[in-house]
This record gives structure tokens, sequence and C-alpha cells, in this order.
């Protein structure tokens, strides 16, 4: 599953010595994939994002905060639960913000460099799964709708604008590569609801008023060294059979029910689903095949659906190796009629495609569809 960065704002609260702290948990249907807990005092903020996919890691930040309240510097690491630094992520990394420039202390090639680039006043760090971030973001944009953020990838060579669209006196959506996500307010404009449920992730943020995140971490931590890490959130698969003398093999990510109601809600009626989850679903055959009637060319292919409450169509589009959102009606090949399985008797928890006899399945909780499959 794609992290979704969330920005820290330049602009945040007004300095007071009173100590703020709280603490956030982000859900994935009835699974918790993170949690944050915060603190601040003045112009002082620090905060500890702990993540479990696909293994657990903490995100320790640390912002300092100029008289005006933009960001003067940030700071973070990152660490596995017991501490010890995290596989591929060097530790600590700074950035540091100047007059219209930010400075960006990184590694590359295993050596430390640091990165100069331009930035418009009040220019924000990026912290993934943050949630103090995003209401920070939202009250920030109340002035301009709009923020500009930089995270540590040294291909981000300039700061990103990030739109915040307000809906009333305790709404907002925060857009990012067209996906909205809802952030619901109380009357102090503290996020009591983050809604993830029109990206592609999917997760639903509360507040709490504080976590033990040191228990959660070894408990977590514990699990993984166990062998039951909670692993990527949708990860990939691979089906490969022979079908009316053609080899057919399909690459697609495998999304869990994680206790959600599936057809008609997590996945929509009367819009087009990316078949799976993450990259497009590719599909592959060495022949020609005939799938519902229709005959595909030898080739490579992605697979989409498009279904509603009466009926459903397995696409075939001539695009490859574009991410899951990527759709494009004008590159469809056919689109195929599929029969309805909507009373399984076993619930299927992932995503799951399977050949079975002439018929190219796709299941998931208790419903799915089929389709013949042959020459």
């Amino acid at each position: 599953m794609r992290t979704s960065l969330v920005v820290l704002a330049g602009a945040l609260l007004p300095i007071t010595a009173a100590a703020q702290s709280g603490a956030f948990v982000v859900r994935l249907g009835a699974d918790t994939i993170a949690v944050e807990q915060y603190q601040r005092s003045g112009n002082h903020v620090e905060g500890t994002v702990l993540r479990r996919s696909p293994q657990t890691t903490l995100v320790k930040y640390t912002i300092t905060l100029n008289d005006d309240g933009t960001v003067a510097r940030y700071e973070q690491s990152t660490v596995r639960a017991d501490g010890t630094p995290a596989p591929n992520a060097p530790t600590p990394l700074v950035m540091t913000f100047t007059g219209d420039s930010v400075l960006r202390q990184v590694v590359q090639n295993g050596q430390p460099v640091t990165l100069r680039s331009a930035a418009p006043k009040g220019t924000l760090p990026q912290i993934g799964l943050s949630w103090l971030a995003s209401e920070m973001l939202v009250r920030a944009a109340k002035g301009t709708g709009a923020a500009y953020a930089i995270g540590f990838a040294p291909q981000q060579a300039a700061p990103g604008k990030i739109e915040v669209r307000f809906v009333g006196s305790d709404s907002a959506e925060i857009v990012q590569a067209g996906f909205r996500t809802g952030v619901k307010l109380d009357e102090k404009g503290r996020v009591i609801r983050g809604d993830g449920s029109l990206t592609t992730q999917k997760f639903i943020a509360t507040p709490r008023p504080s976590i033990d995140i040191a228990a959660i971490a070894a408990a977590w931590g514990a699990k993984d060294a166990g062998g039951a890490a909670m692993g990527v959130a949708s990860p990939r698969d691979t089906l490969n059979a022979m079908a009316g003398g053609a080899t057919i093999w399909i690459d697609y990510g495998r999304p869990a029910k994680r206790g959600r109601e599936i057809w008609g809600k997590l996945v929509p009626y009367d819009t087009t689903w990316r078949f799976g989850a993450n990259a497009a679903t590719q599909f592959k055959t060495d022949k020609d095949v005939v799938l519902g009637g229709v005959t595909v060319p030898a080739g490579m292919y992605t697979l989409w659906l498009y279904p509603t409450a009466k009926d459903a169509w397995l696409i075939v589009n001539k695009q490859t190796g574009q991410w899951g959102t990527a759709y494009d009606a004008t590159q469809d090949l056919v689109k195929i009629p599929l029969t309805p399985h909507m009373a399984l008797k076993e619930p299927e928890e992932r995503f799951r495609l399977f050949v079975q006899g002439d018929q190219l399945m796709m299941h998931w909780d208790r419903g799915g569809y089929g389709v013949t499959i042959g020459r």
C-alpha cells in the first residue's frame, strides 16, 4: 500500500507557554495501522508516529518554530520498535528554513549531502500519517486555502502546493494528487475525525487524549519478531494458469476486508475499480484467448472492473505499467459482461483471482464475479 504524506503547517497555532499534548489512532477497517503521540510547549513540538506496516517503525520528529509561527527547523529519525535504526532509513534527517530557501540534510548513496531548494516563506515539512500535521495544516490554510510542503526525498526538487478546500465552518478536504482526505473539526478547530475513504488508503483517524505508544510499539514489535508482522497492507500475488491452450499470467494487489463492507461500499458501484490494489492489475496471455466470448489477442494488458448493483463488466485495457488510479478509458480494448456470485458460502478475507474449470473467478468477502475463459 503507498504512504499518504500530510503536511505540517508553517503558520501553526499561536505560540503559548502552555503545554499541549494529544494523540491520534489511524485505522484501516478493523486494524490499527498507526498511532501518534505529540506534545508542544511554546515554540517546541515533539512527537512520534508509530507505523505498523510492513513492519513496526517509529518516526520521531521535532519542530522548532520562529516567533511568527513559521517553521525554523525540522528533524526526524526513524527506528524499529526496539529503538535500533530502521533499514534504509538513515537518521537523523534535518530541514532548516531560512528566508526563501530550505536546506535539507539527507543521505545519498551512503553519503551525507545538503540540498538547497527555493521555497516560499512558510514552506512546511512533510510527516507521513501525522494527524497533528493535518490539524495544523487546516488551521494554517484558512487564509489562503493552500500551503507549500517538501519532504526529504531528493527527487522532490521543490516544495509542492497542497490545496485545502473548506466545507462550512467545521469541515475541510486536503487534496493531494487529486484525492480528497476529509477532516472534521470541533469548535476549536481540532480534528475529531479524519476520513480517507475517498483516497486509495481508506483509513479513518480519531483523536485520543493520550496513548501508551511505548507499550503499543513493544506489542507490535513482539509480533514482528514472532513472524506475525502486519506486512504490506495489500500484498502482490500472481496467478499463472493454462486456459484453452494459452498460458495466462495476472499480477495484482490483494486488499483485505478488515471488517469492512465490500461490494457497493469499499468497492463502489457505478465506478471503475482498479481490480485489486496499488499498481494496476497486469494481464498477459501468450496466445489469443477468449474471455466471455470475446477474443483478446496475445499480449500484455491491464484489467479493471466496473460493477453496478445489478451487473458488472471486466475491462481489458491496452495501457500497462501504470498506477491503479491512472485509468484511461480511451485505451479500452473490450468490456466483457460478468456473471455475479453474490452468495458465497465462505467469505474471502482477501481479494482473490483464480481459474476454476473454464471460469476466471474474482472473489472477495461473500461475493464476486466470474467469466468463461478459453479459446
